[in-house]
């Protein structure tokens, strides 16, 4: 395994098809697309001059049984159940990448030391997540 900790996956693809494709596979990996944040529009909302044609979308998903499943055992779950499951998607030298990052089972074993097998368990679902993002791009 390499030493890079963010995962990222480029494609031919545009952003809006390879977001159509994680809509489409999410369900096919456990997930739903929960948000889709054009940060572009988020930043020119509250102030930012902003670029023309700046696009980077943040995509947040959830598998929502699972993941309150997880917070109902234990609420400190929720800091590491919620921002493991965001990507973003952008534009970078005519191609389409999406940067994912994976917590490993070291990180999330260091934050919730006493929480038994759930740091392997949320992150075999990391890697379901870059599973997801393979098949969509």
């Amino acid at each position: 395994m390499s030493d890079k900790i963010l995962f990222t996956a480029e494609s031919d693809k545009s952003i809006e098809d390879v977001i159509k494709n994680l809509k489409k596979n999410a369900p096919e990996y456990g997930f739903q697309v929960r948000h889709i944040l054009n940060l572009g529009e988020e930043y020119r909302a509250n102030g930012a001059e902003v670029d023309e044609g700046f696009q980077i979308y943040q995509i947040i998903i959830c598998s929502f049984k699972r993941s309150y499943q997880a917070v109902k055992a234990n609420n400190e779950r929720a800091i590491v159940l919620l921002l493991p499951k965001q990507m973003v998607v952008y534009n970078k030298n005519g191609k389409t990448v999406v940067n994912y990052l994976p917590f490993p089972e070291d990180f999330i074993a260091q934050a919730l030391p006493d929480d038994g097998d759930f740091p392997e368990r949320l992150a075999k679902t990391c890697r379901k997540i870059t599973r997801m993002i393979e098949a969509s791009v």
